[in-house]
């Protein structure tokens, strides 16, 4: 895991828009010091992940503020990591943590939250606390709470919520196999606890001094013979800011355990800069345009040779005598589609006859036109217009007339890339964390007429996952949780090679048909279909597959298992804080039945953050552990952490535990609304004030 931090680590030196200090994380990776929390959270938007060390637990956690009052963080924590305790069985516990923000600080009233630190995990560390956070002159920060649960056990009064009901003076601790909401021990118990800590600020030094007083003694570790000592109540330390949102903190806890402290935040909503085109083009230019151009050159080469250079296509235009012109086009490296657009507008009001007044792009996604753009070029006698989003309108994909120019492109034609893939297979009882870093090889091929093929090799330079030794056991069929079969016998291989045929069979209805290896674990044939009216922001979707299983090894060969899997969706663009909802009804991987709920926040500028859960007719026993299926969900955008324009990003999901219900195919479900998402309405208009020329 230590290697996992650094590598985030790296993403956060790339992350160099820095713009107010972030909020301190505590051990157990939310706003705190030390080991209690406070009322202090990150700005919204921000992503934080931490590594605790000492004696007792290593605590890995990863956080995120999805709304200005909302923090939560998720924990995989090992507890007596250098098996100092004999007592007889390993310990491995995951938590989910959330905290809530009831009141801002004013100048004269503390900030003010509430939260939980276990909500769905096995109650190892369940607790809840209302604690409140006053600064004063910007150098020292107090904190101050009320804890029930293992904040509780040293009680400094009997639980004020028993004089509302009687029932919450019993607390139940038994969560059986985790992954329940343990809302019947929430604020519950007989006792509450006092917490509270201090921290002062040194800015010349970019040092903190930290003083926390907690409210648990750690009686559960002690009944599980982890502590034999005195557990001391007040803790102390020292955190140094080494470079902005990269901390590193030590202290002195209870009374006799060093502990270490290593913190980084990424804004994910930070503001994607505008890069010059990657090669050279056409420069910016004014509103004034050239009227005229040699006839034996023409202008249509010029701008076709000048966007392609900077990453755009131009496939074909129609000019008519009463000023209109519309192009269509294809964005090929710009992360913002709005970026796509103003290049291309840029290079129309450069090249572009002067009798062209009103200029309409149609871009095209996928190989599918997704959406139109309408420019109304600067009158050179009223250029206060130039800029007024009047002059832009954003609609549906509009069907061109029989264009007057085409440009002709060599079919097939594609691209090859090669890199260095990292990958870790984490939360494993034995190993938390282990790893391979390979060669990816991929390929990309356009054969023209909506059909395309794609394919990745993996050759693996250095590999851990040799090391996986325990099965998990099923009493489903082993789709998932034979992972470590493929990581191990297929470490180098075939990752998927796969043809697709896509298209439109209406304005607002897109399919796409595939079939070959379609991931890691599976071989099939399938196809989905997708309703997105433009405007709307509501989009319906369907998808159907059949799979067979593949050989460990990761060639051609396949396995007996074969089974039908397929989904219809519904997808929710809410206009509420950049969140999408959608709800996946259908069959699994594993033959069972149920529904997937998802939520992810999206950002303008490509990252997205999300949870899911997946509840099927499978009962919690013949799960196993976890219960239901659930994990986060992140989409990186390259272009973000790159010095070029780069279209494309990194999109993974973690989960607690790796088992076998409630799995879909890795890659192909639902795709189409994935990969048409920045081409909807909405997203269009968010960055509708890229688009002006330069």
């Amino acid at each position: 895991m230590n290697r996992f931090l650094l590598s985030l680590f790296f993403i956060g030196w790339l992350n160099t828009v820095h713009q107010e200090a972030s909020a301190q994380s505590n051990d157990f990776g939310v706003g705190g010091i030390l080991d209690i929390p406070t009322a202090r959270m990150p700005k919204e938007g921000e992503f934080t992940a931490s590594y605790s060390r000492k004696d007792i637990a290593d605590i890995y956690a990863i956080g995120y503020q999805p709304f200005p009052r909302l923090e939560m963080a998720f924990r995989y924590t090992i507890i007596d990591p250098r098996e100092q305790f004999d007592v007889g069985f390993d310990n491995r516990d995951r938590s989910f943590e959330i905290k809530f923000k009831i009141l801002e600080e004013t100048h004269y009233l503390p900030q003010v939250s509430v939260g939980t630190r276990d909500l769905l995990g096995t109650g190892q560390w369940g607790g809840e606390y209302l604690v409140a956070s006053k600064k004063f002159s910007n150098t020292f920060d107090v904190s101050a709470g009320l804890g029930w649960g293992q904040l509780s056990e040293r009680a400094i009064a009997s639980n004020p919520l028993t004089k509302i009901s009687s029932a919450f003076a019993y607390r139940n601790t038994e969560f059986g196999l985790g992954g329940k909401v343990s809302y019947k021990s929430f604020f519950r118990g007989p006792n509450i606890g006092l917490f509270g800590g201090a921290r002062y600020h040194i800015p010349s030094l970019n040092l903190d001094l930290l003083a926390a007083y907690t409210s648990d003694s750690y009686n559960i570790f002690k009944r599980q013979g982890y502590f034999t000592d005195v557990v001391a109540p007040l803790s102390y330390g020292i955190e140094w800011e080494a470079i902005p949102d990269v901390r590193l903190s030590v202290s002195w806890q209870q009374g006799s355990q060093l502990a270490f402290h290593l913190s980084f935040a990424l804004d994910t909503a930070q503001i994607a800069p505008r890069k010059s085109p990657n090669s050279f083009g056409a420069g910016s230019t004014s509103y004034a345009r050239v009227s005229k151009l040699d006839a034996k050159e023409g202008w249509w080469p010029r701008i076709v040779s000048d966007a392609e250079s900077s990453g755009v296509l131009i496939k074909s235009g129609r000019e008519t005598v009463d000023g209109k012109l519309v192009l269509q086009y294809s964005n090929m490296t710009y992360q913002v589609e709005a970026d796509a657009v103003r290049r291309v507008l840029t290079l129309t009001d450069l090249y572009a006859p002067a009798q062209v007044k009103d200029v309409t792009l149609t871009g095209d996604s996928l190989g599918m036109s997704s959406h139109s753009i309408h420019y109304q070029r600067a009158d050179a006698q009223k250029p206060e217009l130039y800029r007024s989003l009047d002059t832009i309108e954003i609609t549906s994909p509009e069907a061109m007339a029989p264009p007057n120019f085409r440009t002709i492109y060599r079919y097939p034609n594609g691209k090859t890339s090669v890199g260095i893939n990292a990958r870790a297979y984490i939360f494993d009882p034995d190993d938390p964390l282990l790893y391979q870093i390979a060669l990816k090889l991929r390929g990309d091929a356009d054969f023209g007429g909506g059909w395309t093929a794609t394919g990745a090799w993996n050759q693996s330079l250095k590999s851990q996952f040799q090391r996986i030794g325990r099965d998990s056991g099923s009493a489903l069929e082993a789709v998932r949780t034979r992972a470590p079969d493929y990581l191990k016998q297929g470490a180098s291989g075939i990752d998927d090679l796969v043809l697709i045929k896509r298209g439109k069979v209406a304005r607002d209805i897109y399919y796409q048909l595939y079939g070959g290896i379609l991931e890691e674990m599976f071989s099939g044939a399938g196809g989905e279909i997708l309703w997105r009216p433009f405007s709307s922001r509501l989009a319906l979707g369907a998808n159907i597959n059949a799979v067979q299983q593949r050989e460990y090894k990761k060639m051609f060969g396949l396995r007996d298992y074969k089974t039908i899997t397929g989904h219809t969706s519904i997808y929710w663009a809410t206009p509420f804080y950049g969140f999408d909802a959608a709800v996946h009804m259908g069959r699994y991987l594993a033959r069972d039945v149920g529904a997937t709920f998802e939520v992810q926040k999206r950002f303008a500028n490509g990252w997205s953050v999300g949870v899911f859960a997946t509840k099927t007719n499978v009962s919690a026993a013949d799960f196993g552990e976890g219960s239901f299926d659930k994990g986060l969900i992140f989409k990186i955008p390259f272009d973000l952490y790159s010095p070029k324009n780069v279209k494309g990003s990194y999109r993974t999901i973690i989960r607690s535990i790796n088992r076998d219900g409630g799995r879909m195919l890795d890659e192909w479900p639902n795709s189409l609304w994935e990969k048409l998402r920045e081409t909807h309405s909405d997203r269009l208009h968010d960055n509708q004030d890229r688009m002006f020329p330069e």
